[in-house]
């Protein structure tokens, strides 16, 4: 038996009680004579459905609210402190933004726009950290992205915006070291030494420790945000809204 039909079970047969009595005394319902029931109730009384949809949408928004509450509380070291992602903006900003994000994931390319559009407006203000938690979930070539990103900002921390920023504008799919090498020499980095480093086990070990935190902070899809505590879920669709989420 299904979570919905368990609860417009419990919900309609409390407000059928009035109509018919379940009690002991008067007759014990088999399971398809308790579902006539209901279906009959449904049927007379459609807007049950209704009351019965939102009250479990209600719920379901309170227990994830409760949930990543918890995780930031829980995870508050791995999200915030981690020395290993790379970061833009002063650490004490009075607005902080995580990202997890894949290069290959074309809602992160839209949104990445947008978010870089508020970053821009508030270059002088430097009221925004901005961290990026490499989220390799769509294949081999977003890991490799994922390593090349993390290596660059080891190496050039001062050239890894731009590189981010090229690499993500561009409309082709990475599937290989390869395709990263353009963006980094055009930016006048070392190739060499950029993919050598790709291979280190420090770079390993922050993307699992990346995708482990994800996991179980049930980051199931990318882009995943997480705006001055709040998670956002998905793309934000204009830079009105990312605004909107930000301390003035």
């Amino acid at each position: 038996m299904s979570f919905l039909t368990k609860f417009l079970m419990t919900a309609v047969a409390s407000a059928a009680a009035v109509s018919f009595s379940l009690s002991a005394a008067a007759k014990d319902y088999t399971k398809e004579e308790l579902e006539q029931i209901i279906h009959s109730y449904i049927v007379d009384h459609p807007e049950v459905l209704v009351e019965a949809s939102a009250n479990l949408q209600k719920r379901k928004a309170e227990l994830t609210a409760q949930n990543e509450s918890m995780y930031l509380k829980t995870f508050e070291k791995e999200i915030f402190h981690s020395d290993a992602d790379a970061t833009v903006g002063p650490k004490d900003a009075r607005n902080v933004i995580v990202e997890f994000s894949d290069y290959n994931c074309g809602y992160c390319k839209h949104s990445k726009k947008l978010f870089f559009k508020v970053i821009e407006n508030h270059k002088d203000k430097g009221d925004i950290r901005y961290i990026f938690k490499e989220y390799p979930i769509l294949g081999a070539g977003s890991e490799v992205s994922a390593r090349a990103s993390l290596a660059v900002y080891k190496l050039y921390p001062e050239k890894f915006l731009d590189y981010h920023m090229s690499v993500i504008n561009s409309a082709s799919r990475i599937s290989s070291d390869a395709d990263l090498k353009p963006y980094v020499e055009k930016l006048g980095m070392d190739w060499g030494a950029v993919k050598k480093l790709m291979s280190d086990k420090s770079i390993s070990d922050t993307i699992d420790k990346n995708m482990n935190l994800g996991m179980a902070m049930e980051v199931t899809g990318t882009p995943c945000y997480i705006i001055n505590g709040k998670f956002v879920r998905g793309a934000p669709q204009t830079v009105e809204y990312i605004e909107s989420q930000l301390v003035k």
